[in-house]
């Protein structure tokens, strides 16, 4: 890794805790539904904040994976928290998501995320 690399490593790794430590109580609070609503809502916020999409391309799925990690590393049990997990940088959280929403969405008629 080149040394831009890491410094951009460095600063998607750093606003990610920042942000982890200051929703992580909120998110908490809320179940898998609430959370991708409020994911959504957070992720406008960010986009606008951040100003730079490479950035926010960056930080987003660093992001998601530290709070899968932090709320739950276990079994998804809805669709919301396939949808969350399966925009996580963590190839894992990808894998179990795809695998959820394969055995219970028909591709005739997805279901809502909750």
């Amino acid at each position: 890794m080149d040394a831009k690399s890491f410094a951009t490593r460095q600063r998607v790794e750093s606003l990610v805790a920042e942000l982890v430590g200051r929703w992580l109580p909120v998110f908490a609070a809320e179940d898998w539904p609430e959370r991708l609503q409020l994911l959504h809502q957070m992720h406008e916020q960010l986009q606008e904040d951040l100003g730079q999409m490479e950035l926010y391309s960056a930080v987003s799925p660093a992001l998601i994976r530290e709070l899968v990690e932090q709320l739950s590393a276990g079994a998804i049990t809805c669709t919301a928290q396939a949808h969350i997990y399966a925009n996580s940088d963590d190839e894992r959280h990808r894998r179990m998501a795809g695998d959820w929403l394969d055995l219970h969405q028909s591709p005739a008629t997805p279901s809502k995320a909750g």
